[in-house]
């Protein structure tokens, strides 16, 4: 069984997985931006690429969720050991 220190101590892996998942999600943004601002791209390309961006955009989404949650945790962690 965990105890309070234990829990609080995963925190920082928890908000560290998310800040690599949103930076992760911005540099496939990225890409998906340029294909989309290519003149020359295929449809098929096209459609993919923003579909694509759409799904970055709700990782990212959840893992700002996630490092909110995180941050809640902890208040909660410290208020109860306080």
């Amino acid at each position: 069984m965990l105890g309070p220190m234990s829990s609080i101590s995963a925190i920082p892996g928890v908000t560290q997985i998310a800040t690599s998942a949103i930076q992760r999600s911005s540099k496939v943004l990225a890409s998906d931006a340029a294909v989309v601002a290519n003149p020359g791209v295929a449809s098929r390309d096209l459609i993919g690429a923003l579909v694509d961006s759409k799904q970055q955009v709700l990782y990212t989404a959840a893992a700002a969720k996630l490092i909110s949650a995180s941050d809640e945790m902890t208040q909660s962690l410290l208020d109860a050991i306080a």
